[in-house]
């Protein structure tokens, strides 16, 4: 047997006890390492949310520039806010125009003028149909105008600044002007293809120039037309035909008119309407009215001391107005409106309450005819119709919103209503 020697082990378990001290020495530096204000952890978590930080700025990063590139694809300029590509004031800003008239743009950079005292409550382009609004809460639509002299012709865009943009990078050149409709009858579909065909252009206003439907004749009033047979002409053809030329478009009555007053209508959805001739209450819808008290309250909706009467002018629609508002939503998409009719709105309605509706105007195929200043030289028996309705109606299936009806001007019923305009001064 190997005889034991106690020294031997004794220098081995110093050893044993040393090499364990060691070893909790360094487990301990390296805890310490790792688990210090500056160790390995720290540094890991420290890693992980400055990675977390720079992913979520990349993000909004990105997010910016995909901004940026809506903006460039709609037409407007990234490189100043509120402005339109063309470097005016962006349409949507307009919350209020209380110090005048801004001449604005919309996305696109279509020209959008908008009078003092109003606002824009809707619609970022022409095309979806540009809404102003004055502090009662009467709503117009911006009618956008390229000339007063044009052909139509996009094909030879005679300038190009003047052409409507579209969202899809096209162009339409809308001329003001007095239209007749292409009517084609296609079984069991109705009238089809409503291509306008200009016959009179706002520059030629005050020429007596004939539009002719079947064996009538109709005019729109000028000082060389006797007006003697009844009816009110526009409160001033001229002006109107030289400030859409200068302001690049006009405003028509987003809603047939409702009762406000004994002399002034409102412009916003009516609250009731009536079957028979009654003693109105305000917010209904306005019929059974004549021609000639259609176009003396259309009149004073914006005059004497009211602070919008500065900046614009209101009348009774005219047959320019009527037109090219047609010409409008056409271009915009919605073909053949001219020929349309009532559909399924077969009984009398609040404005505002139809279905309806195209670039945010209510009601021009529907609902009540309206009152315009248009001439009829209609004499049937020595029974004078010097007035005409345009529009289609609840009333009678065969009325289109491009087509015109002789009347008599004292003609007061349930089923002619009226709507007025807007122009700037």
């Amino acid at each position: 047997m190997r005889k034991v020697n106690y020294k031997e082990k004794g220098i081995t378990l110093i050893a044993l006890v040393i090499t364990i001290i060691i070893l909790l020495i360094l487990a301990g530096v390296t805890l310490t390492t790792a688990l210090g204000q500056n160790g390995l952890f720290e540094r890991a978590k420290y890693a992980g949310e400055k990675y977390k930080e720079s992913e979520a700025d990349e993000a909004e990063k990105l997010g910016d520039v995909e901004k940026e590139i809506d903006k460039i694809v709609d037409g407007q300029d990234p490189t100043e806010e509120g402005k339109g590509p063309n470097g005016k004031v962006l349409v949507t800003t307009l919350k209020t125009t209380n110090h005048g008239k801004e001449e604005a743009e919309d996305r696109l950079g279509n020209p959008v003028t908008v009078p003092g005292e109003f606002k824009v409550v809707e619609g970022e382009t022409v095309e979806d149909g540009i809404v102003i609004e004055d502090d009662e809460g009467n709503q117009f639509v911006w009618i956008p105008v390229s000339n007063i002299d044009g052909d139509n012709d996009v094909t030879t865009e005679p300038n190009a600044e003047d052409l409507i943009k579209l969202k899809n990078n096209t162009k339409v050149e809308i001329t003001l002007g007095r239209y007749k409709y292409k009517r084609e009858w296609s079984t069991g579909i109705g009238y089809t293809d409503g291509t306008p065909n200009l016959v009179q252009k706002g520059v030629n206003y005050a020429e007596s120039t004939v539009l002719n439907g079947s064996d009538v004749e109709y005019y729109e009033y000028t000082d060389d037309k006797d007006r003697s047979n009844g009816g009110a002409g526009a409160k001033d053809l001229a002006k109107f035909v030289q400030s859409v030329q200068d302001n690049h478009g006009y405003y028509l009555a987003r809603y047939e008119a409702s009762y406000k007053s004994d002399d002034k209508p409102y412009s916003k959805p009516s609250t009731s309407y009536s079957e028979e001739e009654i003693d109105y209450t305000s917010g209904m819808l306005w019929n059974n009215v004549t021609q000639g008290d259609a176009s003396k309250v259309s009149q004073n909706m914006y005059s004497g001391e009211d602070s919008e009467a500065q900046y614009v002018v209101s009348d009774l629609v005219n047959s320019y107005a009527w037109d090219t508002a047609v010409v409008y939503i056409q271009a915009m998409g919605n073909e053949n409106y001219a020929n349309q009719g009532r559909g399924n709105n077969t009984t009398l309605k609040n404005t505002g309450d139809t279905e309806e509706v195209k670039c945010n105007i209510y009601d021009m195929a529907g609902n009540v005819s309206e009152w315009t200043t248009e001439y009829s030289a209609r004499i049937i028996f020595e029974i004078k119709s010097p007035c005409v309705l345009r529009g289609g109606s609840y009333y009678k299936s065969s009325y289109y919103t491009g087509d015109r009806y002789y009347i008599d001007e004292a003609h007061n019923v349930k089923e002619i209503g009226f709507r007025p305009l807007l122009y700037l001064k």
